[in-house]
């Protein structure tokens, strides 16, 4: 139903007259934002990505512009105040630190009177705190559905005993506000002293750290998004791991070094991720990434702003839905609000 529903939609839209009278804005990060030795270098984008991300939508919008700095849109929403053309903006920038790596631009949006296509300030705050995305979905009874996880907020919370009690001998430390497996660990029976040690690092370094149980199994990513208020499933996609790989590593998740093939999941599932977007009011684009092992599948990550380019889990899931090539997922979220703000378009 939901695949109908959407695709129906996506069709209907794709017949509709354009371009509209409005702005269209790419905000990313290039990679003169960062320095060689940073992490986040990895989710720059290339001439040629930005190419793909302003190629999809380059027909409906009567203008549009890629920025590569959250400063560059700084200093371009100050010349719009004399425009009477509406702006959509899509931001994948997040050269902030901390947990409001990603909310400056949807808060500029938001102060601007901007059509933000995704995620909003509170969605993308909350998209980088993972243990207030658990606290929240723990007292909205998903629990059950959730990988078992501990948080570590002090060096004193290191409870060794706890840990191997909750979660066995197979352990998964990360950061809970970063992203593309940065500084991500998994530990197999692991030691007193390498716990202590890796856990420590974490903490230090960022103030916060999880740790989860590592799960041997299937890895599927579900992307969940809004139309005319109702969240709706795209197609699953299970990750194929390199040969001897049973999980990805910051170095290994990039494009080429994986596949991915739409699967099956229980109706279950994907009307519990529904639910999940609904109950922490994430009304946008989000993907949920499950673990099975053979018997129960485990979320253990989520984002409400995840990455669409070409070769990822979201862009995949958008082209076995809606029949498309790798352009639909952008154009789907373009639509859902270019039908709320720009209701005559023939």
């Amino acid at each position: 139903m939901d695949k109908n529903i959407l695709k129906t939609f996506f069709d209907d839209m794709e017949t509709k007259k354009y371009p509209i009278n409005a702005t269209f804005v790419f905000v990313y990060n290039d990679y003169s934002t960062y320095s060689d030795d940073e992490p986040h270098l990895e989710e720059c984008f290339d001439n040629e990505e930005v190419h793909e991300i302003i190629d999809s939508v380059c027909d409906l919008f009567d203008e549009t512009i890629a920025l590569g700095s959250e400063n560059a849109f700084i200093e371009w929403c100050s010349s719009q105040r004399s425009s009477n053309k509406e702006v959509y903006v899509y931001t994948m920038a997040q050269y902030i630190d901390g947990f409001g790596r990603r909310t400056l631009i949807p808060a500029l949006c938001q102060y601007y009177g901007f059509i933000n296509i995704n995620a909003d300030t509170y969605m993308s705050a909350i998209g980088c705190n993972k243990q207030t995305m658990y606290n929240l979905l723990a007292v909205n009874s998903f629990s059950d559905i959730l990988a078992p996880t501990i948080f570590l907020n002090h060096i004193e919370d290191i409870n060794i005993e706890e840990i191997y009690s909750k979660l066995g001998n197979d352990i998964i430390l990360k950061p809970i506000n970063e992203s593309c497996c940065i500084d991500t660990i998994v530990l197999k029976k692991f030691t007193d002293s390498e716990l202590i040690l890796y856990a420590t690092q974490l903490i230090k370094k960022y103030g916060h750290a999880m740790v989860q149980k590592y799960i041997l199994g299937k890895e599927i990513g579900i992307t969940t998004v809004c139309y005319n208020n109702d969240i709706y499933a795209l197609t699953p996609m299970q990750i194929i791991f390199p040969s001897g790989k049973t999980y990805l590593t910051h170095t290994d998740s990039f494009y080429g070094n994986y596949q991915l093939e739409a699967c099956k999941v229980p109706s279950e599932l994907l009307a519990s991720c529904k639910k999940m977007s609904a109950a922490l009011e994430f009304y946008c684009t989000t993907r949920y990434d499950f673990r099975y092992d053979g018997k129960k599948y485990y979320l253990f990550d989520l984002s409400p702003n995840p990455t669409i380019n070409g070769y990822s889990s979201s862009n995949f899931a958008a082209r076995a839905t809606l029949q498309c090539d790798q352009r639909g997922i952008l154009r789907l979220m373009a639509y859902t609000k270019i039908s709320l703000f720009e209701p005559s378009l023939d």
